[in-house]
């Protein structure tokens, strides 16, 4: 096999900068979120009268009650037991969404709007009840909230003083947080955090709303953690600093965390395990869209760098899981047992090759500028794991589009002083190797015009640092030129 020495033909400085926003090493409040790195992962589940108690939807199982008898209809021993059977290092649930219906009863609410208990709010506390279920198993008990609150109806929403025009008050963040500080006092350390939906700036929400939101979910137990969701974002990025944890609302498993904390706040990132139906997401809907090995590569790789994932699951109105997503989840804990270590493994000789840093680290199928992610050529078997499995009888390769990028996350700020490029059968005959410490600013390590295939190595004048190293194929760029599309068998990284 042929090997060609490739000098850097653009070295930038060594050190490179954060994007905006990111502070990827500003030091966090490591105690309060401590428990919630150690789970590394849990379950965040929709239970609400839009789903659980909507004939339409396949989570009623076809039944529809008043929410009052849908509430107390819930099996909370069976969806614990599941939940124990997932592995689950804590669990997420709705208390309520847009609509008047909560989960547990709340005397401020009712005397606010006007309802009778068991009209919006269940008479049963399930709050209560699921923490019972879980706790004798060790599952803390998290709770989704909202800052729009109960906006989708007309009574609850006058009586909160929900503005006309959509846009939030103080009168109406105040009215709302009581509702909230009722439940904080009630469940005390029984709730050990919120992940709060509907905080979002063009819907009128600053620092000091965000704070009045806060101060009332945290009441009778300060060490309980909060995320402020601003929506979803093009990466986990921090919001408020009222909050203990990011909101890290994404559509995909696909971003990483650089270190534990970002901008001060413990990096967690929440997304759907369900299949997208339609035009719409996957959020709450049945199905895989993720295989075992996807998720439990992805959930390692954000838990090496101190990351923590919330995976959204359907739930059906008897507590049961769907049977898919259950033996995916139950796949992470051995999954991850098994890979502890392999992230270091070159540090002890025993990557493939034994020095090779690249060794099985999370790798990505992108467009050649990096910005969207492209799925796998012929299926699963060019998979992007595969162009750094060791293996040189496989490869990864993009579907789809004739130019692409190969990017692979070593986890860790390392050393860099040698990039080694397999390619397949098919090959890049001009491309460009990259190097970033937090995927906003690339440095070109080098440059190749004139390659016909077979292994080449980039060798640097000096170690530089790095955490992304990106392949981007410049040509082929469209039908009938040599090389017919770049595939990588193996992409190895050397100090």
């Amino acid at each position: 096999m042929r090997v060609l020495v490739i000098v850097a033909v653009l070295v930038a400085s060594c050190t490179l900068v954060n994007g905006p926003g990111m502070s990827a090493n500003e030091p966090g409040e490591s105690g309060k979120t401590d428990w919630f790195v150690a789970a590394k992962y849990g379950v965040f589940v929709h239970y609400l009268n839009s789903i659980q108690n909507n004939p339409d939807h396949i989570a009623s199982l076809g039944k529809q009650t008043d929410w009052d008898a849908c509430v107390r209809e819930f099996d909370v021993e069976k969806f614990a037991e599941r939940m124990e059977q997932a592995g689950a290092g804590y669990v997420i649930f709705t208390m309520m969404q847009v609509s008047r219906y909560l989960i547990a009863p709340n005397a401020t609410f009712d005397r606010m709007t006007g309802y009778q208990p068991g009209q919006a709010c269940a008479t049963r506390d399930l709050v209560e009840d699921l923490y019972g279920a879980l706790h004798k198993r060790g599952i803390p008990l998290m709770l989704y909230w909202t800052g729009d609150g109960p906006r989708g109806d007309p009574q609850a929403a006058a009586a909160l003083h929900w503005p006309a025009d959509g846009r939030v008050t103080e009168e109406f963040v105040r009215n709302w947080a009581e509702v909230a500080r009722e439940y904080g006092l009630r469940y005390k350390d029984k709730v050990r955090g919120f992940w709060v939906d509907g905080c979002y700036e063009f819907i009128g929400y600053d620092e000091n709303k965000l704070g009045i939101l806060a101060d009332a979910l945290r009441a009778g137990y300060s060490e309980r953690i909060i995320a402020l969701n601003p929506g979803v974002e093009d990466r986990v990025r921090p919001y408020s600093r009222h909050e203990d944890f990011t909101a890290g609302e994404q559509n995909s498993f696909t971003d990483l965390p650089f270190d534990r904390f970002i901008g001060g706040k413990q990096w967690h990132v929440l997304s759907y395990l369900g299949c997208e139906r339609g035009a719409g997401t996957g959020w709450g809907q049945a199905g895989t869209a993720k295989t075992k090995r996807e998720m439990i590569d992805y959930v390692h790789a954000c838990g090496v760098a101190g990351g923590v994932v919330s995976i959204d699951v359907v739930l059906y109105r008897d507590g049961e899981l769907d049977r898919s997503q259950l033996e995916v989840l139950k796949a992470l804990r051995p999954g991850l047992a098994a890979k502890a270590g392999e992230f270091d493994a070159w540090t002890r000789g025993e990557a493939v090759p034994p020095r090779n840093k690249a060794w099985r680290k999370p790798a990505f199928l992108k467009s050649a500028d990096g910005s969207r992610l492209l799925v796998p050529s012929g299926g699963d078997i060019h998979a992007a794991p595969y162009g750094v499995d060791g293996d040189p009888k496989t490869s990864a390769q993009a579907g789809y589009e004739w130019a692409w990028s190969y990017e692979v996350n070593l986890i860790h700020r390392e050393k860099v002083r040698q990039i080694a490029i397999l390619f397949g059968p098919g090959f890049a005959t001009e491309f460009e190797v990259l190097a970033s410490l937090d995927g906003q600013a690339w440095n070109r390590l080098a440059e190749l015009n004139r390659s016909s295939g077979g292994r080449f190595e980039v060798t640097l004048p000096a170690p530089v640092e790095a955490r992304l190293i990106r392949v981007k194929a410049v040509k082929p760029d469209g039908p009938g030129q040599p090389g017919a599309q770049m595939s990588i068998a193996e992409l190895e990284v050397y100090e």
